[in-house]
């Protein structure tokens, strides 16, 4: 778990400051997504589309993921606004009821048996029931609200670069739980829980219908961490460590002193071929 002072806590005006500034580096495509779990109806943000009332119509949570990073959108939705109901359970807004916990809705289509779907739905991650009462979403550089996640999608060289920033942060690698199912509650409930890092795999839901790329992955993270990724950001851009990433193949590349040292103290050899003797001499 990830632990900032109570000082050194965001304002709204840095956070879209921060968000812009990731969002500029990672050379991302789409906006990254602020997320804040609501607590009562009442929370609903001023402007904000709610599906139902507003478009008279109701969307996957990953399509709303989809218009705000794509369009800009400030969407909120509640139980009556969700057409898939698994960020509903996920959230803890609804409870898990037995036919859920039984496996019943993914046998036969994804489970072997429904002993299998039981499994993967007694283990999807979730909230506690009767805390939350909707999730709204928003792009981060102009979201109207402290998010308690941040979600982004991004491909496999950016995540390999948040992953280097996370590292160069507390030395941790990120613990993930994985699925093909339900991406959007992977991505933000453990971040959510652990107040931490997060990866997680778009499912075919967010691919089919909410545009997800083929290349793509889930990073999330919390708030309060953004101060340390733009410090990590920094020094991976003064090490030329940055994007765009530098290229090359070629046998025996050269390697920073560190790695030298390593390699040799581990009784490895290093050095280049040019300098070697031939070993028939």
């Amino acid at each position: 778990m990830f632990h900032r002072e109570e000082e050194d806590i965001l304002n709204i005006e840095e956070l879209h400051r921060m968000g812009t500034r990731l969002e500029q580096w990672l050379r991302i495509w789409v906006h990254p997504i602020a997320v804040k779990l609501l607590k009562d109806d009442c929370d609903a943000l001023h402007g904000a589309v709610m599906p139902s009332r507003d478009l008279r119509k109701r969307l996957n949570l990953c399509q709303a993921f989809s218009m705000a990073q794509r369009n800009g959108d400030c969407i909120a939705l509640f139980k009556q606004d969700h057409w898939c109901f698994e960020p509903v359970i996920g959230f803890g807004i609804v409870e898990r009821i037995p036919k859920f916990l039984s496996g019943y809705h993914r046998y036969p289509d994804s489970a072997r048996d429904q002993k299998a779907g039981a499994e993967w739905c007694h283990h999807m991650p979730h909230l506690e029931h009767g805390v939350y009462t909707g999730v709204a979403v928003a792009p981060i550089h102009k979201c109207p609200f402290m998010p308690d996640v941040i979600v982004m999608h991004i491909n496999g060289m950016m995540a390999s670069q948040l992953l280097i920033v996370k590292n160069w942060i507390d030395g941790k690698d990120i613990l993930c739980q994985l699925s093909g199912h339900a991406g959007c509650v992977y991505a933000i409930v453990p971040a959510l829980q652990k107040r931490d890092c997060n990866v997680a795999i778009p499912c075919r839901g967010d691919r089919q219908v909410a545009m997800a790329q083929d290349d793509e992955v889930f990073f999330s993270l919390v708030p309060e961490m953004l101060p340390d990724f733009m410090a990590g950001i920094d020094v991976l851009e003064q090490n030329n460590w940055g994007i765009p990433m530098r290229h090359f193949l070629k046998e025996e590349v050269e390697m920073r002193p560190k790695y030298i040292e390593m390699a040799e103290l581990l009784g490895m050899e290093v050095s280049p071929s040019a300098q070697r003797k031939d070993p028939e001499q």
